[in-house]
């Protein structure tokens, strides 16, 4: 019997193979339908709060969701890799133009104030990356854990509303669902650039439309 680190592991290259082939224009494209089906739901017209990611490396670029979240008025949460590279930390935002280069390389928020997001005041909503998720919710993220471990606090909780963002390809990419462990925490909702999909494995039924 394959184990678990195996299928993940299988998951993970494929879909990396797939997103490295992208070129910039179809990211681009993809990502703007992505970020157009998130705004207009109203999970993020009615959150206070969004904590969400900078996307990069085939990744959907999430610069147009950021800047409509700040534009809206709403708070705004993003992560920071520790300088041990051993978790994400969340700092608030306000502009995008703060964010500077991290550890990994990656445009971060500077160094400040971390934020616990279980305990943030009005965060409603939180946009998740990941390689892969599947039509319950289950996510495959690179294998370090630092969203679960982030996550797990409110795994139980409605709010804030957990949405994982992929594009289409990268949604059940085997045709079955994503292989995951006890720690694995699950999305509410998945949203591609063509679907939102209510996630019955989180326990929180919506509508999926």
């Amino acid at each position: 019997m394959v184990s678990l680190k195996r299928q993940k592991r299988g998951v993970r290259r494929r879909i990396l193979a797939w997103r490295k082939a992208l070129s910039p224009q179809e990211i681009e494209r993809r990502s703007r339908w992505l970020t157009r089906l998130v705004i207009e739901h109203p999970l993020w017209a009615e959150a206070r709060g969004v904590a969400a990611f900078v996307g990069v490396r085939g990744e959907p670029d999430t610069r147009a969701l950021l800047e409509a979240t700040l534009a809206a008025g709403k708070l705004l949460w993003l992560p920071r890799v520790s300088d041990d590279r051993a978790r994400i930390e969340f700092h608030r935002v306000d502009s995008l133009a703060a964010l500077v280069p991290g550890v990994m390389g990656l445009l971060e928020p500077p160094a400040g104030e971390v934020e616990r997001l279980d305990t943030a005041e009005g965060l409603e909503l939180i946009v998740v990356p990941g390689l892969a998720f599947d039509r319950a919710g289950r996510r495959l993220g690179f294998g370090r854990g630092h969203y679960d471990r982030v996550l797990t606090p409110m795994r139980g909780r409605g709010v804030p509303a957990r949405v994982g963002v992929c594009f289409e390809a990268a949604l059940e990419p085997d045709g079955a669902p994503i292989p995951v462990g006890e720690h694995d925490v699950p999305m509410h909702w998945v949203m591609t650039e063509e679907r939102r999909l209510s996630c019955a494995a989180s326990g929180r039924a919506q509508s999926g439309s």
